[in-house]
């Protein structure tokens, strides 16, 4: 009887772990079919999607493959990640020319997500039924769903903060060192993911003190100060190590390889760079050294976002158990990010996204499973299962319509309310263009700055045609054109961001006035123009001839 009972158990635990792989299974394939058609049927992809393709795309096609080539600004592993997809890329182009291989990176971690949540729900005792609907319910909040199909680095930020939030409601529980070592190595992870994850591992670092500490003053047989210490050394060094050695990894690569160990923070491409343009923008100068006016602008974006935790804390007034240690800890959990966005917008080096303020729900949907485990043991554990589908469905209502508010969500209102590109049909008119050229004439070499050209690259049929900013030769090619063979220079507009480019850097007014030695030789209109570089026997000759 007990061996058929265990048999039946485990068919059960079995039949459970098929329906949630099947919910991920449709979350995915909900997202790729989205993400397509909205990059590939439609041409809208985000800027900075398609740029995480690209750096990707360079380590194997481009004239000079080489994995430096993965850049050195942005945190690499969305790009690292992206490498095996992009073997197919001769098969099917798209991969990289429309950036499907980030779509599929994107769908697939937020259906990794819902998974992850859906088995921490029945781990903690939830019904198959709830877990199910919740989970969906969080897949389908409009901006999850988004972020889960446009390729960008968000989807695989939230599954690393999920993970480890996920591990400190296990660490709570059992205090296995298994849980603590999860955490750690989901917190490197985060940190080569995005640049957030250093104020969310500060907050981690000392939410995990407060814990032991907790649980310190609650053991009726203390022991000295000197075994806390060390009990607190010994977590820390468990929780933080991983994360440590790869943000030391990572400045070394910067030094050895870009001659800066800080050239991801610095360098005219990182985001401090590219946020100098904020001086003169309307929306965020008025921010600047004001805290009051940041943090209102903070709290109109992310309050979408919140309900949640409003359920949250309706739940522990319920239950007296609102000023508890481990609630202060996942407090501070979701405030990290906020915070740091704050501290930026006062400092003018942050665009203020809205997609900056999305970490409080997830965190939240993490951190629930643990509060309704804790809710059964009251009267209100139905109700509270009910308040908090109602609350999902309410919180994806808000979203929508804050996504619908241009000036509070201008990236989502593009995408929602998105017509017709203008950059990426003429960046395939410019790559079909270079590519003609180079038809005509195999020794053609056009150099451009990745940095606004990506379009172009990733619609070239012929990468090895193209000098670009990850080639080892570049910064020579720009300084020298005709010692290094260079016929033609592609360069953008110099307004706003386009200023950085390193054409425009290197030779100010060459979009305007080209130089001595290099002439127009098309000007394809919305912002790009390209020059032939004349070569030096050219100018003699003429200048022999010339009365």
């Amino acid at each position: 009887m007990t061996c058929q009972t265990a048999e039946m158990e485990g068919l059960g635990r079995m039949r459970i772990s098929k329906t949630v792989w099947l919910l991920g299974i449709l979350v995915f394939a909900a997202e790729i079919a989205f993400g397509y058609w909205m990059a590939h049927v439609n041409h809208f992809v985000a800027v900075d999607a398609f740029s995480r393709v690209a750096n990707a795309y360079y380590v194997g096609y481009s004239r000079d493959p080489h994995l430096a080539a993965i850049g050195f600004v942005w945190n690499p592993l969305p790009s690292l990640l992206m490498l095996p997809i992009l073997v197919a890329q001769p098969l099917y182009p798209a991969l990289a020319s429309s950036a499907i291989a980030g779509v599929i990176l994107s769908g697939f971690f937020t259906s990794a997500t819902v998974v992850m949540l859906c088995h921490h729900f029945i781990k903690r005792g939830m019904p198959l039924l709830f877990s199910l609907l919740i989970c969906l319910l969080y897949g389908l909040n409009p901006f999850i769903f988004l972020y889960g199909s446009n390729g960008m680095s968000e989807s695989v930020f939230i599954f690393f903060l999920v993970w480890i939030v996920i591990t400190v409601a296990d660490w709570l529980e059992k205090g296995k060192i298994n849980s603590l070592i999860g955490a750690s190595f989901a917190l490197a992870l985060a940190f080569l993911t995005r640049y957030e994850a250093v104020a969310f591992g500060a907050c981690l670092a000392l939410g995990f003190i407060l814990l032991i500490w907790k649980q310190y003053k609650q053991n009726p047989h203390k022991s000295k100060y000197r075994e806390l210490y060390n009990k607190i050394e010994a977590t820390e060094i468990v929780l933080l190590t991983p994360a440590f050695f790869t943000g030391i990894l990572w400045i070394f690569l910067n030094y050895s390889i870009m001659g800066d160990p800080l050239y991801f923070l610095r360098s005219s491409y990182s985001n401090l760079g590219q946020a100098a343009q904020l001086v003169n923008n309307a929306t965020f100068s008025p921010l600047m050294g004001h805290p009051v006016e940041a943090a209102l602008y903070i709290s109109e974006r992310i309050a979408c976002f919140l309900p949640p935790l409003g359920l949250i804390i309706v739940m522990r007034l319920w239950r007296r158990s609102l000023f508890k240690t481990e609630f202060a800890v996942i407090l501070l959990l979701i405030a990290s990010i906020p915070a740091m966005q704050f501290l930026m917008l006062i400092k003018g080096s942050s665009y203020g996204w809205l997609r900056f303020f999305v970490y409080p729900l997830p965190l939240v949907m993490a951190w629930l499973p643990y509060e309704l485990q804790k809710q059964k043991q009251s009267r209100g554990y139905r109700t509270s299962c009910l308040m908090a589908l109602a609350v999902l469905v309410g919180c994806g209502i808000f979203t929508w319509n804050v996504m619908q508010n241009k000036s509070l969500s201008p990236e989502e209102y593009d995408a929602i309310h998105y017509q017709q590109s203008k950059a990426l049909p003429l960046a395939m008119e410019i790559a079909a263009d270079l590519d003609r050229r180079a038809e005509q004439n195999d020794r053609q070499k056009v150099l451009m700055d990745a940095f606004n050209a990506f379009y172009v690259i990733l619609n070239s049929k012929r990468p090895y045609n193209l000098v670009i900013t990850s080639d080892r030769d570049f910064e020579q090619s720009l300084r020298h054109p005709e010692q290094y063979n260079i016929t033609h220079i592609l360069v953008p507009d110099p307004n706003g961001i386009a200023s950085l480019n390193a054409v425009n850097q290197r030779y100010p007014g060459f979009y305007d006035h080209g130089a001595s030695w290099a002439a127009l030789e098309k000007d394809y209109g919305g912002g790009w123009k390209l020059y032939r570089v004349i070569p030096q026997s050219e100018t003699e000759d003429k200048r022999l001839l010339s009365p």
